[in-house]
């Protein structure tokens, strides 16, 4: 029985590290498809709206040089309230893209990937082994942040979000520390719901977690394996 522990145990470390390949490989292509999108809104955004605004502006001054009108009054106004709207449809296209935007670093990268999801910014504090994560395993935190608060329900019902990363050369562990706002009902369905998010994401990206929700905090806690298949990672293997 013995000489079967062996086989059995290397067998199981190639399923974890095939799962742990499939799930890097599934979202490599959905930050693929998603750059796409991003893309094609940003193009969207420039060749209609922002460009009509600019065009707009212009032909504001032919009209007031043609009337007369002097500087600085109402007319001058309009100009610049449409120019304004021109500048802020411009910042919309450049959070659009690129996407994802590179070698942004860990803590910008997860501040600008979760900020759609949050009604306040996130905090990231990066503890032991952080420093050394390459754009794979950033871009992998990302993700998986993401699909995490994107099972937490409403975006306006918690608060003071923080995210502790910390890494060894195997595995990249997170915690996920936030609080009911007042006055907010948290994810439909309670800590249940939570939890069984939190695991069903975990068991697809071959992950261990665990959730916490007493009374108005909420603590999540992972820990992902990083892909063997990425020479940038450092990690021997996918698991230990």
């Amino acid at each position: 029985m013995g000489d079967d522990v062996a086989p059995r145990s290397a067998a199981a470390a190639l399923a974890a590290e095939t799962g742990t390949a499939a799930a890097h490989a599934l979202f490599d292509m959905m930050r693929q498809l998603r750059a796409g999108e991003h893309a094609h809104l940003a193009g969207l955004l420039h060749d209609g709206p922002i460009q009509e605004l600019a065009a707009m502006a212009l032909e504001l001054g032919e009209v007031r040089r043609a009337l007369g009108v002097p500087q600085g009054g109402e007319f001058d106004g309009i100009v610049r309230h449409v120019e304004a709207v021109g500048r802020e449809l411009s910042r919309i296209q450049d959070e659009l893209w690129p996407f994802p935007r590179p070698a942004s670093g860990l803590t910008e990268t997860l501040k600008r990937r979760t900020a759609w999801l949050l009604a306040t910014p996130l905090a990231v504090a990066g503890g032991e082994g952080v420093a050394a994560l390459h754009e794979t395993d950033v871009q992998a935190v990302a993700d998986v942040t993401e699909l995490i608060l994107a099972g937490l329900g409403r975006t306006g019902a918690w608060d003071r979000p923080v995210i502790e990363v910390r890494a060894d050369p195997h595995l990249i562990f997170l915690e996920l520390n936030m609080t009911t706002a007042p006055g907010r009902d948290p994810a439909p369905g309670g800590s249940e719901a939570v939890r069984a998010w939190l695991h069903t994401l975990a068991a697809a990206i071959s992950a261990r977690a665990d959730v916490r929700l007493d009374d108005r905090r909420l603590r999540l806690w992972m820990e992902i394996p990083r892909w063997a298949g990425d020479p940038a990672s450092g990690a021997p293997h996918a698991g230990r």
